[in-house]
C-alpha cells in the first residue's frame, strides 16, 4: 500500500484487522482461523469481537496463541462456569401458584438471567486479571448493548480519530474481563452486566460481526469471521424455544449478512453448525473447521494484502 508521509510516497504494509463473530461454543472456530493466519505468517494488527468472538479476540490481544487457547478449551469444565439464578424447584413452586391462583404472573418471577455469570467472571479473572481494554499488545474493540438506551457500547483501545457510528457510544478504560463478561450476556440466558450506570447485553443483539469498529480503528483490510446461522434449511423444529431461536438466527444472520458487505473485504464462514459437543473430540473438530475455512480463503488473503 502507497501512502504520502511529510508529502512523499511511501510503501507500508496494510493494517489488517479481525472481526470475529459470536456463536455460543462453535466460537472455538476462531482459534483455528487464527492458528491458519499465524502458520501463513498473515499479520493480525488489531482485532475485534462479539459475545464468543469477545473471549477469543480478548485472549489474542493479550499475547495467547492459538496453540495455548485449544489447550484452554480442553482444560475449561463447563459445569463450574455456570451458576443457575433460578432452580428448576422454584420455577415449579411458582408455576404452580400461578395456575391455581392467579395471583402471580409467572414471568415476573423469572430473573433478568438464569445464569448470574459471577463464576463465569472468576475465570475470566484468572484468564486476564486487571488488565483493561487500553492495556493489550494489539487494539482491541469488544462489542456489548446497553437493553436501556438501544446504543451499541465499544470497549476498545482509545480512537485517533473521532468516531462516526451512530447510535454508540465508546468506553477506554474497562477492565477486559467487565467487557467481555457484558459481550457474553445472551439476554434470557446471563444476566446483564451492569456497568456506568448501563444494563449491558449481547453484543450480536445489534453487531454480531464488529468489522465496522475496526475501520474506525484505522484498519485498511478487514477480514470478517462470521459463526452465525448458515441459511441451510433446518426441519427439525418443534418447541416453541426453538421456534423463538431460530427467528432470532435468522434475524441476525441478515444483519449480519447486511454489515458483512457493507465493512468486510473478505468473511470466512466456518461450518461448525453440525457440532454438538457432546464430547471433547468436538472442541479440535471445531476447530479444524476454522483452520480449513480460513485455508481455502488463503490465496484471496494475500491478494488483498499484496
Amino acid at each position: 500500500m502507497i501512502v504520502k508521509i511529510n508529502g512523499r510516497q511511501h510503501v507500508r504494509m496494510p493494517r489488517v484487522g479481525i472481526a470475529l463473530s459470536g456463536g455460543g461454543l462453535r466460537g472455538l472456530a476462531h482459534i483455528g482461523v487464527l492458528q491458519e493466519l499465524c502458520r501463513q505468517q498473515i499479520p493480525v494488527h488489531m482485532i475485534a469481537g462479539t459475545s464468543a468472538g469477545a473471549i477469543i479476540a480478548g485472549l489474542y490481544s493479550t499475547g495467547k496463541s492459538p496453540a495455548e487457547m485449544r489447550e484452554l478449551a480442553h482444560k475449561v469444565r463447563l459445569n463450574d462456569l455456570i451458576d443457575a439464578k433460578l432452580s428448576i424447584n422454584q420455577l415449579i413452586k411458582y408455576g404452580m401458584k400461578w395456575l391455581f391462583t392467579g395471583k402471580v404472573r409467572l414471568l415476573s418471577v423469572i430473573p433478568a438471567g438464569v445464569i448470574k455469570g459471577d463464576c463465569i467472571e472468576q475465570y475470566f479473572k484468572l484468564l486476564w486479571g486487571e488488565l483493561t481494554v487500553r492495556e493489550t499488545n494489539i487494539p482491541l474493540a469488544i462489542t456489548a448493548v446497553d437493553i436501556n438506551t438501544a446504543e451499541t457500547i465499544f470497549f476498545m483501545t482509545p480512537l485517533r480519530a473521532k468516531p462516526t457510528i451512530l447510535n454508540a457510544k465508546y468506553y477506554y478504560n474497562i477492565p477486559i474481563i467487565d467487557a467481555v463478561r457484558a459481550s457474553i450476556s445472551i439476554p434470557g440466558l446471563f444476566t446483564p452486566k451492569n456497568y456506568s450506570g448501563m444494563m449491558l447485553v449481547d453484543g450480536a443483539v445489534k453487531n454480531n460481526l464488529p468489522a465496522d469498529i475496526l475501520r474506525e480503528m484505522g484498519a485498511d483490510i478487514v477480514i470478517g469471521v462470521d459463526l452465525g446461522y448458515d441459511g441451510k434449511p433446518n426441519y427439525g423444529i418443534q418447541s416453541v424455544g426453538e421456534v423463538l431461536m431460530q427467528c432470532i438466527e435468522i434475524m441476525s444472520r441478515e444483519v449480519t449478512l447486511l454489515k458483512g458487505r457493507q465493512h468486510s473485504d473478505l468473511v470466512i464462514r466456518p461450518q461448525t453448525f453440525d457440532i454438538s459437543f457432546s464430547n471433547k473430540v468436538d472442541i479440535d473438530t471445531c476447530i479444524d473447521r476454522g483452520v480449513f475455512a480460513t485455508k481455502e480463503l488463503i490465496p484471496d488473503i494475500l491478494d488483498l494484502i499484496r
